[in-house]
Order: C-alpha cells, then structure tokens, then sequence
C-alpha cells in the first residue's frame, strides 16, 4: 500500500506489482489522506505515509534502506547493519535477527552472499519516483538529484536530463524504453515493480538473473554460468520459480490444512465448553426437578399419613360417641328409677312402705340393676395412635443423598447417532408406536456403549407428556427399540436424548391420530374339547401376551397365545380343589399366578402359570373374610388382591396370600358389583343394576360417579368387567348393548366400538377385556363363544 502525495490518493499493490484498487482524493474529507499516518510491516521495514511524503526505513538504523539483504526468517536490513551486528556478535558464521532473534547461517561467511531483497529496491525505485516533484531524483550516471528525471526500463535507473541524452545516443540503448518521470501511468509504476533482478556480483550489474545454480542455491546471471558456477547443476530462473512456488504452495495449502484442523480442534473445544455448561444447567435442573417431585412424594405421603391418622380418629371417635350416647341415656334410665325411688321414700307412710313388696321393688329399681354392668366403659378397643419414622429411608437420604453426578466418558456421539421408523412421524392413540435409535462414535460407526443413557419423552404443544409405557430396549449393538403409547391425539414432539443431548432431528414432529378398533384376530367355536369355547367370560394377559380365558359353560380356564393358537389348559366342574362352578373373573399377580374367581362355589382360587393349583381363600357367608357370588378380582400396584363381592355388595381386599384386609362399599354403596380395578389413585367399579361406572379414592371413599341406563354414548345397560388401556383409557364392556365404550377417567366419552351381531367386530353379549403388550385389544365375545382381537 503506497500513498500518493501530489493526488492524494492510496494506491495497493499484489506482491507481483498489480494494482489493486486506488482510494482517496484532494480535499479535506475524511475519506482524504491528505493528513493521514499509516504504519505498516513488511520483512522488517516500514512504511509511514505523511503529508510530506513517506519514508521506507530500516527498522534498525531507521533511514532509508541502502543495500537491502532478506535473512532465511524474511526479515531485511540494510547491508552495513547486518554487518554491525556481525561486529559486535563476535561471529561470522552466524547472524541474529534483531527482529525475531532467530540465528541464520551466514553464507561463506559475507553478508554480501545473503539474498538482496528485490521487491525493497523496486519499491524504494517507486517511491522515488512519486517524490521526484519534491525531492528530486538521484541520477544513476552523475549522482546529482534533479527533479527532471527519466527512468529507463531497461537499465532500470534513473537519468537526469542531461545524462540522459547521452544515454539516447548509444547505439546499444536504442531499443530502451525510456520515460520521463512526470508521465508515469498506474501501468508504469507496475512495471516498475515487476522489473527483472540484475546480478549482485561485481562487474556484473547488467546482468539480468536468468538462471539458478541447484548446487549453490543461487539465481546466477549469464556470466556466473560461464564463471563461478561453471559445472554446477543449473536450470532456467523461471523454471526454478516454479519449482518453488509449487513447493511454496504445497507448504501453504499443507499450513492452511494445519490451521483448519486447528481451528476445528479450537471449535470442537468451543463447542466441548458449551456442552458442559449445557451439561451443567442439565444437571442442575434435573436435579431440582427431582427434588421438587420427591418433596412433593413426601409431601403426598404425609397427606396420606395425615388422612390415616384422621380416619382412624374418627373411627375411635364415633364409637366412643356411641357408647357415651349410650351411656348417657343408661344414666337418664338410672336417674329416673333413682328419683321415682326418692319420691316413694318421702311421699309414702310406714303403712305404704311396710306393704312395698320385693316385685315392686325389683320393678322399681329395674334400671339400676340391669344397667350396673353397663355403666362401665371398656377402652380395651382404642389404641395408642404414634407416628413411627421412617428412619431407615431418613438414613438413606443423609447417606446416599437423593442422587449422585455421574461423569464418564462415552465412545458415542450424539450428534452422530441416527433415529428411523413411524413412531417419529405418526401414531394411534393406544397402539404401540416404534422406531429405532442407532448410537455410532465419532467417525461414524455404530457402536455401543453400555454406560450411555437414552432417553424419549413425548410432549404434547402445551409441553405436557402425552404418552404411557415409554420402553426403551438395549440390543447391546448400539441399537435401541423405542416404544410408546399416545395419549391422546394431534401433534406432539418426540424428544429423542443420547446422554442428554439431542439426537439429529429432535424433536420429532408425530401425528396422533384416534384410534378405530379394527377386528384383526377371532377364534374360539362353540363346543367342549380343547381349543373350543362355550360362554367365555373372564379374561387376562400374562407377561408372555398369552391370554388366559374363564369358561362358564365347561367350568374351565383355557390358555392361547396371541395368535389365538390353543396351549393348555387345566380345571372341571366340582367344588375341590382346582374345580369350579362357574368361574367369573380371573387376573395374573405379578408373581405370575393365575387368580380365578370361583363365583358359586363363593371362593377365590390361585394357580401356577402352568394351571397347578397353590392355594384359596373366602368361603360362603356375610362376614368380611368370607365372599357370596363374587365376579370381578383385580390387582392393585401394590400386589394385593380386590374382588368385587356382589352378594355382599361391597369391594373386599386382600393380601396376596389371600388374608383379608379391608373393604367399601355395603349396602346402600352398591346394587350390583361386578367389578373394580385400581388405576393411579382410583378405584373404579362397575355396578351393572345400577347402570354406572362408581369411582373412589384408594381408602374407598365415594369421589364420582358416570353413566346411567340407555343406549347413548356414555350410557349402560349393565356395565360389566372393566380394563385401562394403554392410552390410559377406561374400557367399559357395556354388555346387553353389546359394545365397548371408552371414557377418560373423568367420566369423558372418548369412543366405542361393537354392534350386536355375529360378523366380524359384532358382539353378543361381551363380558371382559384385555390388553395386550402392543396395546392391541381381547375381547370375549360370551353368546358368541369366541374371543376378538382389535387393533
């Protein structure tokens, strides 16, 4: 970049000498230069642009450079200070830069030998040349400065307007191009500073640089190749230019390589940082939520322990308020026979008293002596109520904290890591959707890491979740089979996380759309032999999705597979041990044993997966451990066993060993149950003669009730067994209307599905459903004698 005084102007240069642009003109704008500094670092000099001009200096001596010499670190001085610094350096051989400090070899030992640095001279010539009105020109034959000049190209020197003359006159100069200084162009300054290099050798100042000696490494002239370099290995200048500048950019694009990858590494670092600041608000907030939800468990919990404590206050309470009524009016029924007593005593003579027989007596004083037992209070009953802690579970807490900060390093990439299959853009409400996440490592690759934690959670617009049952399943290869349940319908947002960082594309747009109940499986014919059904009633799923089905008509149980191909089966009519008389409702515990309720026979049967009969409980009668006609058994999340005692019209629960523990309901609760399962924190239970769903909290106290009789939707006529789908839906076989409704758990009408018919998807009379682990729908089709599959 120079600075043109006379027009005020900056002109930039390529290395080559080209213009680039050319800025600035005479005023006194800012956009002038008229009085502008600029300093600038080019091999060790510089340029400072003034209002009287510029200066090209030597950064040791800081005048103008005489003898320019570049060191291997491409930093140039002036000839007579490098061989100041010689001096003083005490060494020949070796030179510092003043610069950088770097030690370069001395050619031979004379500094004379270093490489002249063409593109100063060219430049201090250009320079010259834009100061010639001013300062004049140095004339390259007699030395004097003259502001008239000429430069001739050829000889590349200046000449003042004398010698100039002379030079015109010389035969071999005719061809020369000469021009006056005044009438220099942008073009002419280019050539200027691309003009060929003359060799630094004495007597050899002519001499343009034509040649390079490869064993000395030096650009020689014609008369060197004759002389000093005589049988040395040379080639053309411009060939060996090439040479280098291929090597030069070889070593450049190589540089560049370097510092890309470089910056790469530096954004990879950047990006490392983010991730771990991102990595610690994760942390944190994690941390918080799951602080907030425990103190909310604990929370809930006390809640609960305070209702226990109020519930069982009250029981106390009542009790001891009917005794005390009783007790007061004993007290009334005493006080009345005393003061009868006392009024006999004073209005009587000796004649009425003497004449007072014991009959009249007992009469009179009946009160006193029947009631002297019952005026004390027993209080054996009421227990001491305390609250014992949960020291093991405070212990817990204090020692192991409510989680811990787990840093490992994992050989997968999030970012790396692909996600494919439906479940990313569609779903039904209740019907499994899947999709597949493969993990791979930097490069690329699958791989697996067993430490790694996937993640997916399925969010609906408002951010809510709106999805059951997200499973995740480790195939141990770096792939993983993701499954879910929607909720409900419209567009919500998979969020898929490999060690809680987004995976490509999440989160997922996915369609819910509602679900339509397709019949896609019947089996089952009437008849008595294994595989046939006759009046199938109860039903359940095991973890294996083997559907397990009750017989009214053989008094049997009867196993399938999903497929509706026939395994096992086991039990006969009778009233022994693993006999029935019209077995009704049937669940699997989670210890996987088959539960059977035995309806006529007033008992509760368990068996083995296989059908081998373990134990019974309850027994005809009116008492809390025994039973009267049951139909429905569920079981709750806690293991124990709830059974719908319809004779006794109440809901009766109990251990898994079938020890009896409490119950709700009894007259006036229910007409007829039928059934009740727990879901969250309801009980849920079907009374058919009264035509309506009844919902209560887990202590069994009334909350809500839903449907009455009719045929419309969200109408019964004689709801009987019930099931929770994987939407989290309640299903409702709306039995003598022959369908299946389907409500939320407030009682809200969602669909149905079912006609009265004998065709595909037509019911008559269907009792119980179940569901399977895809989500798909069993349902047995009673006065059909078969059982429907609906996807």
């Amino acid at each position: 970049m120079v600075y043109e005084t006379s027009n005020h102007r900056v002109l930039v240069f390529e290395l080559s000498g080209k213009i680039l642009t050319k800025s600035g003109s005479k005023g006194n704008s800012n956009t002038s230069h008229n009085a502008s500094c600029q300093t600038g670092l080019e091999g060790g000099f510089e340029v400072c642009v003034t209002t009287s001009g510029y200066q090209v200096s030597c950064s040791v001596c800081m005048v103008t450079f005489t003898e320019p010499k570049q060191l291997p670190c491409l930093h140039s001085f002036c000839l007579h200070c490098l061989a100041g610094i010689q001096r003083n350096s005490g060494r020949h051989d070796v030179i510092t830069c003043p610069e950088c400090r770097r030690e370069s070899q001395v050619p031979g030992g004379n500094l004379k030998d270093l490489p002249t640095n063409f593109r100063i001279n060219s430049l201090l010539d250009v320079l010259a040349i834009r100061d010639c009105n001013s300062t004049g020109v140095k004339c390259g034959n007699c030395d004097k400065r003259r502001v008239e000049s000429f430069y001739c190209f050829q000889c590349c020197s200046f000449w003042c307007d004398e010698c100039i003359t002379v030079h015109n006159l010389l035969r071999a100069n005719k061809d020369h191009r000469v021009l006056a200084l005044k009438d220099f162009e942008d073009q002419d300054i280019e050539d200027v500073l691309k003009r060929p290099a003359f060799c630094p050798r004495p007597g050899h100042e002519k001499k343009e640089l034509e040649f390079f000696c490869k064993k000395c490494e030096q650009a020689i002239c014609s008369s060197c190749v004759a002389t000093t370099h005589d049988g040395h290995v040379k080639i053309l200048l411009e060939e060996a230019a090439n040479e280098k500048k291929l090597q030069i950019l070889s070593e450049t694009e190589s540089r560049k390589a370097k510092v890309q990858r470089m910056r790469n590494k530096i954004s990879q670092l950047d990006e490392s940082c983010d991730r771990i600041q991102t990595q610690v608000a994760k942390v944190k907030r994690s941390a918080q939520q799951f602080a907030e939800s425990m103190i909310a468990v604990i929370e809930a919990k006390k809640q609960e322990i305070f209702s226990e404590a109020d519930h069982e206050a009250q029981q106390y309470l009542e009790r001891l308020r009917i005794q005390r009524i009783e007790i007061e009016n004993k007290v009334k029924m005493v006080e009345t026979a005393v003061g009868k007593s006392e009024t006999l005593l004073q209005r009587s003579t000796n004649a009425e008293l003497a004449q007072f027989d014991d009959s009249q007596n007992t009469t009179l004083l009946k009160g006193v002596d029947d009631e002297r037992e019952g005026v004390d209070c027993n209080l054996e009953y009421l227990s001491e109520l305390i609250f014992e802690e949960n020291e093991a579970l405070k212990t817990k807490a204090i020692h192991e904290g409510i989680g811990s900060i787990r840093a490992f390093l994992s050989k997968t990439r999030a970012d790396k890591a692909t996600a494919e299959g439906k479940g990313l853009t569609e779903a039904i409400v209740g019907i499994q959707a899947k999709f597949v996440l493969t993990t791979r490592n930097a490069e690329g690759r699958q791989c697996h890491d067993e430490r790694d934690r996937v993640t997916v959670e399925i969010k609906n617009q408002q951010g809510h979740d709106c999805a059951t049952e997200v499973r995740v399943q480790d195939i141990k290869d770096g792939s993983y089979k993701v499954g879910y349940f929607s909720k409900e319908t419209g567009r919500c947002k998979a969020e898929v996380k490999l060690n809680e960082e987004h995976v490509p594309g999440s989160p997922f747009p996915v369609r819910v759309k509602p679900r339509k109940f397709r019949p896609v499986l019947s089996f089952g014919q009437q008849g008595s032999s294994a595989e046939m059904l006759l009046k199938p009633w109860g039903m359940a799923v095991n973890e294996r999705d083997e559907i397990v089905v009750t017989e009214l008509g053989n008094n049997r149980v009867q196993v399938f597979s999903s497929d509706g191909t026939y395994l096992r089966s086991f039990g006969r009519k009778g009233n022994k041990q693993e006999e029935f008389n019209c077995p009704c409702g049937i669940t699997i515990h989670e210890t996987n044993n088959i539960i059977v309720v035995d309806s006529w026979n007033h008992r509760v049967q368990l068996f083995s997966e296989q059908g081998e009969y373990l134990s019974q409980f309850g027994g005809k009668g009116n008492l809390d451990h025994q039973l009267s006609k049951p139909l429905g058994v569920s079981v709750d999340n806690t293991g124990n066993i709830i059974v719908a005692d319809r004779g006794n019209k109440s809901i009766k629960i109990f251990s898994p060993d079938g020890h009896y523990l409490s119950k709700f309901g009894g007259e006036g609760s229910f007409t007829s149950p039928v059934h009740c399962v727990q879901y969250e924190k309801y009980l849920i239970v079907s009374d058919s003669d009264e035509h309506c769903i009844k919902v209560f909290d887990r202590n069994g106290n009334f909350l809500y009730k839903f449907g009455n009789k009719g045929e419309g939707d969200g109408e019964f006529n004689g709801p009987y067994y019930l099931s929770v789908n994987k939407a989290g839906h309640l299903m409702v076989c709306d039995t003598r209307n022959h369908r299946v409704q389907v409500f939320e758990l407030s009682g809200k009408f969602v669909t149905k599905f079912g006609s009265t018919g004998e065709k595909k998807g037509e019911f008559n009379f269907p009792v119980s459903t179940a569901v399977l682990s895809d989500g798909r729908i069993c349902v047995s089709d009673c006065w059909n004698n078969r059982i429907q599959i609906f996807e």
